[in-house]
This record gives structure tokens, C-alpha cells and sequence, in this order.
């Protein structure tokens, strides 16, 4: 297990490469371990937007049904999700649709917890 102080942008990159790595040496194929290490870094971008302080633990897990993955838990102290079902959606915050207008402004359109959903098998939020 790997725990990653996440408080800048550029702290994203260290926990990007142990996931990609460990991926990789647990038998994921390149386009599984890119898609694990984009989901990181979804979940990085996010702590060091949204959160006052955060982490990243990277992990290996033995799942009797699915067998050995990588298990990654983002953590911060930020604000709470009014909804995190909304937040998963393409387009949409925690609060519901985005307006086209405000991409610039916040430096993504939205999609970010859409690609952690679709690049893992599950995805919890716990408070």
C-alpha cells in the first residue's frame, strides 16, 4: 500500500505512475493501467480542486470474484457532494448540469468522475 499526499497539481504524477505501474506488474493490459492512471488522475485533479486537503492510497486487492486488481481511495477534508449520483454524470457537477459558458472558468467540462466511473469497477463514496 501506497498513501499520496495530494496539495499540488504536480502531486498528482506520483500516484498516476504507482497505479500504472502496479497495474502493469499485476498483468493489466496498456490500455487497462492508462485507464487506471487517468482515473487517478481524475481523482487527484479533483482533492487539489475541490478539496482543503487530501490523499491518494494505491493498493493491491484480491477480490474472490474478480480477482487481483488495484484498489485506489482518494480522501479530503473538502466540502461534502450534494449529490455524487448527479457528479458521476458527463456534463454535470454535484448540483446538476453544467453551463457551456463556465468550462473555461473551472478548467474541465465535467466528465472528470464520469471517466473514474467508467474506467473502474466500482466506485463508492464514503463520508
Amino acid at each position: 500500500m501506497q498513501y499520496f499526499r495530494i496539495d499540488h497539481e504536480v502531486s498528482v504524477h506520483a500516484p498516476r505512475r504507482a497505479a500504472r505501474d502496479l497495474a502493469t506488474a499485476l498483468g493489466f493490459d496498456r490500455r487497462g493501467a492508462t485507464e487506471l492512471a487517468i482515473a487517478v488522475s481524475e481523482l487527484g485533479s479533483n482533492i487539489v480542486k475541490y478539496g482543503v486537503r487530501g490523499g491518494i492510497t494505491v493498493e493491491r486487492t484480491d477480490d474472490p470474484e474478480r480477482g487481483v486488481g488495484v484498489r485506489i481511495i482518494a480522501s479530503d477534508e473538502g466540502p461534502p457532494f450534494c449529490d455524487f449520483a448527479t457528479a458521476l454524470r458527463d456534463g454535470c457537477d454535484d448540483r446538476g448540469p453544467l453551463d457551456p459558458m463556465t468550462f473555461l472558468k473551472r478548467h474541465g467540462i465535467g466528465a472528470g468522475l464520469g471517466a473514474v466511473k467508467r474506467f473502474s469497477d466500482t466506485i463508492t463514496l464514503e463520508p
